[in-house]
């Protein structure tokens, strides 16, 4: 135990080494004065007793940074969030800044130990990492990595963070330890002029391979930033499959590479670099894009919908995603239902995989209207005039004479008869229209 400068404090300090004497000087729990983190040893503690500790690496952060994975501007200490600040949270570990921070006038904002962490990986300096435990992955199931235990994600790839060994420091930024042996430069053949770095992907631009953005998050990417074309560290190293063939598309996909962009015909969004045609069918895809299923079932539509590359723009009175209200362009790839006229894009039908599932089996019977429901007669506005119905064993007739019916009510609701409704010409049974047109599976 030795005296040292005090860091700014008004009280000399004292070097801790042994957890012992930390524990001696301790009136419980502390937390380090910097980094808002538990303190422990080494660390530096008031000979006054006042309650002020430092981790001796947070004593040691330098007032101002200039680390490799952000070459853009220097990184500097600030004992609280700028002023203009109403909330300001960690880019990193998601905590909230209330301590010292690491700042960039570009937005950028680090806690001391996520700075320090990432700079010693930036300078491979590995051995000053020897103190943060590495865990083995653990074993996924038939169930997929939902079990796994831990659904963190890797800071570089942001594949889970369970599948390989990790490092998991007390300042929650995780990290494979296979993403901190990566190499700092390399070349790579869809940029020849210059060599991409490793950086943090800090504008969230989106990979020139993959077309993908992970927009809640910065991660790693390999990039150049005069050209602003990034790759995601997993795309870098990705081998392309020259064939891809799948079941939504009745006809092979072949790779092909160019350097220039070009509009998805399966999505309606712009991709680059690389791509994959049908020269049957005439069109040009994203690579996930090949797989994309022909048919969903969304939550947010009673009826499956149907993907389709190109539509007759006759077909439609709406043309706006029901989603996002913005207009669906029908020279490209949309998702659609055909008994509604209700048209999504394919970005927003599959943004959420928790919003939809995939039909298998398009021949199987779906749980919309038309797996209760068998329409015997149409008028020509393409409305069912008489149907038969799951619930009744007569054929039900379509009617808008509400005022005749102002004392019955809704077999189906119980709800009095107020709207355009179906009845049965043999017996006293009723069904507002929108009741038939529930799914028969909620």
């Amino acid at each position: 135990m030795e005296e040292s400068n005090n860091y700014g404090h008004q009280h000399p300090l004292l070097l801790i080494l042994n957890q012992d004497q930390l524990i001696h000087n301790q009136s419980g729990v502390t937390d380090c004065s910097r980094c808002g983190e538990e303190v422990s040893v080494p660390c530096f503690c008031c000979v006054e007793h006042c309650g002020f500790y430092l981790h001796k690496a947070c004593a040691g952060a330098p007032l101002e940074l200039n680390h490799h994975f952000h070459p853009h501007h220097p990184l500097v200490l600030l004992q609280e969030p700028p002023s203009s600040y109403t909330r300001c949270v960690y880019d990193f570990c998601d905590k909230t800044c209330e301590k010292f921070i690491y700042h960039c006038p570009c937005g950028l904002e680090f806690h001391i130990k996520c700075a320090l962490f990432t700079f010693n990986i930036a300078e491979n300096n590995l051995k000053e990492l020897d103190h943060v435990a590495l865990q083995h992955p653990l074993i996924s199931t038939e169930n997929g990595d939902e079990e796994l235990g831990d659904v963190s994600k890797c800071f570089g790839c942001w594949e889970p963070l369970a599948r390989y060994t990790h490092f998991s420091p007390d300042c929650r930024f995780n990290l494979h330890e296979k993403c901190a042996k990566l190499p700092f430069k390399l070349n790579h053949k869809y940029h020849h002029k210059h060599p991409l770095t490793l950086q943090f992907n800090s504008e969230r631009l989106s990979c020139k391979i993959c077309g993908e953005n992970n927009e809640e998050a910065i991660g790693f990417v390999y990039g150049c930033s005069p050209y602003k074309f990034v790759v995601h560290i997993e795309c870098v190293s990705e081998s392309l499959d020259l064939v891809v063939e799948d079941k939504s598309h009745e006809h092979p996909f072949t790779l092909f590479t160019k350097r220039s962009s070009f509009i998805c015909d399966a999505c309606g969004v712009e991709g680059s670099y690389t791509s994959y045609i049908c020269c049957t069918c005439n069109i040009m895809v994203h690579k996930k894009c090949t797989s994309l299923p022909r048919i969903i079932k969304s939550k947010w539509h009673d009826h499956r919908l149907f993907h389709k590359y190109f539509l007759c723009i006759e077909d439609f009175r709406d043309l706006d995603c029901i989603m996002c209200n913005y207009e669906v362009s029908t020279d490209y790839g949309s998702y659609y239902c055909s008994e509604c006229d209700v048209i999504f894009h394919v970005k927003c039908a599959m943004k959420n995989k928790d919003s939809y599932e995939i039909v298998e089996n398009e021949d199987e019977e779906s749980a919309d209207v038309s797996s209760k429901t068998k329409v015997l007669e149409w008028n020509d506005a393409r409305e069912a005039t008489v149907i038969e119905h799951i619930t009744h064993i007569h054929h039900l007739t379509l009617s808008d004479r509400v005022g005749e019916y102002d004392n019955k009510c809704c077999d189906g609701c119980l709800l009095p008869i107020s709207d355009s409704f179906y009845s049965c010409t043999q017996c006293d049974f009723f069904l507002h229209k929108v009741c038939v047109e529930l799914p028969k599976v909620k």
